[in-house]
Parts: C-alpha cells; sequence; structure tokens
C-alpha cells in the first residue's frame, strides 16, 4: 500500500471511546426493552417465554452490538505519511481514501461537546475536488489539536511551504 520513497508519519485508531459512544443508543435501547419485556412476561403466568429469557436475550443483543462496535473500531485505521492522508475504514465493504497532501486545500478539527469532555476530536479533510466540506473524516481521535499541527506540518513540507 505504501510507495517506494514513502514515510509513516503517524498511523491513528479512534479512540476507545468510539466502540462506546458509537453502540450507546443501540445499547441504551435495548436494555430499556429488556426491562420492559422483564416486566411484561413476568406479568404473565404461563407465557412460554419467561422474564430471565427476556433479560438474556436483552443482554446478548447488547453485548452483539457492542462485539460489532469493536469489529468496526478495529477497521478504522488513519495513516499520514511523507506523502499523503489515507483513511482505512469497513468491516464488511472496506473503504479506503487517499489524498496527496499537495492536493489538501482545507482541514478542519470538529470537537462536539462530548468529544472534548474526553478528550478526543475528528479532523476532517477536503481537497480542491471536494462537494462538500470534507471528503474524509478521522474520528474520535485522541488529541486531535497535535495530530491537527503534524498534519499541517506535513501538508506545508510536501507543498514546499515547510519555512512559513
Amino acid at each position: 500500500m505504501l510507495q517506494q520513497d514513502e514515510i509513516v508519519l503517524l498511523l491513528v485508531k479512534p479512540s476507545l471511546w468510539f466502540i462506546l459512544v458509537t453502540s450507546l443508543r443501540f445499547v441504551t435501547a435495548m436494555t430499556l426493552l429488556g426491562i420492559l419485556a422483564v416486566n411484561v412476561f413476568s406479568r404473565q403466568a404461563g407465557s412460554f417465554i419467561t422474564p430471565q429469557t427476556a433479560a438474556t436475550a436483552a443482554v446478548v443483543v447488547a453485548v452483539g452490538r457492542l462485539i460489532w462496535g469493536v469489529c468496526v473500531w478495529s477497521s478504522h485505521t488513519y495513516l499520514l505519511t511523507n506523502l499523503r492522508i489515507l483513511t482505512i475504514k469497513g468491516v464488511v465493504n472496506v473503504a479506503i481514501y487517499q489524498a496527496s497532501l499537495r492536493k489538501i486545500q482545507r482541514t478542519t478539527v470538529y470537537r462536539r461537546w462530548w468529544e472534548r469532555a474526553l478528550g478526543l476530536g475528528t479532523l476532517g479533510f477536503a481537497t480542491a475536488a471536494a462537494g462538500g466540506p470534507t471528503e474524509s473524516t478521522w474520528q474520535m481521535i485522541p488529541r486531535p489539536l497535535a495530530t491537527h499541527q503534524q498534519v499541517l506540518a506535513a501538508i506545508q513540507k510536501a507543498s514546499g511551504n515547510g519555512g512559513v
């Protein structure tokens, strides 16, 4: 995947918080649904489904979502080299975004309130051909401001503006 004269400057993965944050809504909904199911089935004496079965099913589905979150987290890889940035994402359908550092026109740091509270942030990248604000993002990375500075320094060096 790397070219012959390419040097890896930075290899980043999302924070482990990514797993919990991306799974939180589903796990919360499954917990509430499990509580509701336990209450419903505990009131029906002759029911085929017992409260324990309902609780177990809710836990199994919630744990399954967390396992999926781990798979998604492990599939996200962000790479900065001396020539380009790469974003690799996807468990089933892998998507690879790559752009020459010389073609990067805009970088953006996004920090929602909960990302700030966890010390995380998201970096966005766009070239001149971008139809929207970003073409690729590095989601929920730790130390986003320091990482952003490293990316900007690599872009300046690749563009020949290292002395700015």
